[in-house]
């Protein structure tokens, strides 16, 4: 098969991007598969994109155009299969303020948080310590955790120099554990992985420098919490109408499992979570690479039967 692989980018997050790309490009390519390497960024883009004229399109890009429903739209509009989520999911989870609304509408649980305003003293109900996270960006890039007023206004500040909506969130104490799901209308859960950290702060050094975290599957709970942390990503993950594969970021705390984040196009390099859920399933990252590009296929392909 023919598939175009998206990479690179304008976002922040260009260079976790190109270790995707690469990393799936080249698992794509034991796998039998023509995979080209393609930069939405660059002045040739299109012309390669047209000339190539791909079976599939593996959405390798993460944060900004690439993960916010950008790139989905313009392959809906060529008629390509893509993997991932669709425009909508897209959008709705790459800002947190509106998953985090979209998950209180469902019941499920997320930090309390306040949307802070430009130039505006950050007024907390729930005080500090709190999260400062800029709303379209991944990768804890921009996040600060802030003890008092005053780091909040610099952090706030800071956010703002590099997205335009800004959340402070109620910072929780518990265990880190994240969730990979693969799948379209039959999702499934991969083992949930207990995150530890030198620092105690899952950051991007922890996230993509080799030794700067440990993974430990399954994470160190119950059958029953951990069941409880499966049921309640599944929920997530059909609640925001994801597809293909997403992975959500969680704090299990007093027996409750509290969504932070849901990640559509998750990291796919050496040092990734949902390749190492995928591996912990018997889910090799080449058989996890062509899955995602099947799951494209199959949902491209049932949406035109629709239509017809």
């Amino acid at each position: 098969m023919k598939i175009a692989v998206m990479y690179g980018g304008d976002s922040p997050e260009r260079e976790v991007s190109l270790m995707s790309g690469r990393e799936v490009a080249k698992a794509l390519r034991k796998k039998g598969h023509r995979a080209r390497l393609i930069d939405p960024s660059k002045r040739s883009f299109l012309k390669d994109l047209l000339g190539m004229k791909p079976e599939c399109v593996f959405i390798a890009l993460h944060g900004g155009k690439g993960e916010g429903g950008a790139i989905q739209g313009f392959m809906e509009m060529m008629g390509v299969p893509y993997t991932g989520s669709d425009i909508l999911s897209s959008s709705m989870c790459l800002n947190k303020i509106v998953m985090k609304k979209i998950l209180s509408y469902h019941g499920l649980p997320t930090a309390d948080f306040v949307e802070a305003a430009r130039g505006e003293k950050p007024v907390l109900p729930f005080g500090y310590p709190a999260v400062v996270k800029p709303a379209n960006l991944g990768s804890t890039i921009g996040i600060k955790i802030v003890k008092n007023s005053g780091e909040a206004e610099k952090a706030v500040k800071a956010c703002f120099g590099i997205d335009t909506q800004v959340l402070i969130e109620k910072y929780l104490r518990g265990k880190e554990v994240t969730v990979g799901i693969i799948g379209n209308e039959k999702a499934e859960a991969l083992p949930a992985i207990e995150i530890e950290t030198p620092t105690g702060f899952y950051d991007y050094k922890a996230k993509y420098t080799v030794g700067g975290s440990r993974h430990i599957i399954p994470a160190r709970l119950g059958e029953k919490d951990l069941a409880t942390i499966e049921d309640t990503a599944l929920k997530t993950y059909r609640a925001m109408g994801c597809t293909g594969c997403a992975r959500m970021e969680i704090i299990f705390t007093e027996k409750t499992p509290y969504i932070l984040d849901v990640n559509t196009i998750p990291g796919l390099t050496k040092t990734s979570l949902l390749p190492d859920a995928a591996r912990a399933k018997g889910i090799s990252f080449e058989e996890l690479c062509e899955k995602l590009v099947l799951m494209a296929v199959e949902k491209c392909g049932k949406r035109r039967q629709k239509k017809g």
